[in-house]
């Protein structure tokens, strides 16, 4: 075709052809590029899916370092604070050379109630007193083979025999018990006398008539005692949450030191002078 249109119009054939591969490039070029595009846009999406899924195997790694790390830490921040509690057990037993004092773990621990891993096995009898180096725990209620039944200060199983520490106040029946299943009201100190010395912020320790230690920490008065007749009652606040324990103490024998069994010094009695005997004569001494 190209050779006659030559013969017919006299125009050189090399002429013809590059004009007709101009018009062949003009028209194919929407279609090359197009092609071209799509190529490049296939490289791009597969590099793009392939570094996508590089990078989040990365994240994933990443992730689980982390998890790991995390892991470790909390096990160091677990053994760290376990050897903390337990200097502090070993300090606990050297300094209490007044106490016989059997260490025993919590298996239970629910509704004021303690299961610990001691029992008739070991020498442990029912009504012994438990303790942690913060004050008192609880009497030991049941006794198994190798368990035993702790009834704490939330239990009514368990009443403790107190004195207002800064003046060996009693109340007249000598306890305090739980308070019910109020537990903003742990326990209560009921048969206050209506003139007794009993003040907010007051320690309330364990007397000689309890089972426990004499003077050993028990709670803090948290208000005035109130009642409208003789005697009034006041709320005691323990000092010993027995949610948060991991480890408690049973005292198998205690001698109290004479200071705790005397109660704290007294302005009056640090002013009195030894009294001297009598040396008189019984009549003269019996004479009006």
């Amino acid at each position: 075709m190209a050779s006659v249109i030559s013969l017919v119009t006299g125009t050189e054939s090399s002429t013809i052809h590059h004009g007709a591969r101009r018009i062949v490039s003009m028209l194919a070029f929407p279609f090359l590029k197009t092609v071209q595009m799509a190529d490049n846009a296939g490289t791009y999406i597969y590099g793009f899916v392939a570094n996508y899924h590089a990078i989040h195997q990365e994240n994933a790694e990443l992730r689980q370092l982390v998890v790991e790390r995390n892991v470790l830490l909390a096990r160091n921040n677990e053994l760290s604070a376990e050897n903390h509690r337990i200097r502090r057990d070993l300090n606990f037993l050297r300094e209490q050379p007044h106490y016989e004092l059997e260490p025993a773990g919590i298996l239970q621990n629910a509704k004021g109630i303690l299961t610990i891993d001691r029992g008739s096995f070991h020498g442990i009898e029912r009504s012994m007193a438990v303790i942690t180096r913060d004050g008192v725990v609880g009497v030991i209620t049941e006794v198994d083979d190798f368990t035993s039944i702790v009834a704490t200060l939330h239990h009514p199983d368990c009443k403790v025999g107190v004195m207002v520490w800064r003046n060996r106040q009693r109340a007249y029946d000598g306890v305090i018990h739980a308070s019910g299943s109020d537990l903003s009201l742990i326990c209560t100190m009921e048969y206050i006398d209506f003139q007794a010395d009993v003040r907010t912020g007051d320690l309330v320790v364990t007397s000689p008539e309890s089972l426990f230690p004499a003077g050993y920490p028990v709670g803090i008065i948290g208000a005035a005692p109130t009642g409208d007749t003789l005697w009034r009652r006041a709320e005691v606040t323990p000092l010993v949450d027995p949610y948060r324990l991991d480890i408690v103490y049973i005292v198998r024998r205690a001698s109290e030191p004479h200071d705790i069994l005397m109660g704290p010094p007294t302005a009056k009695s640090q002013n009195l002078a030894p009294e001297t005997p009598d040396t008189r004569p019984l009549q003269e001494r019996m004479a009006p």
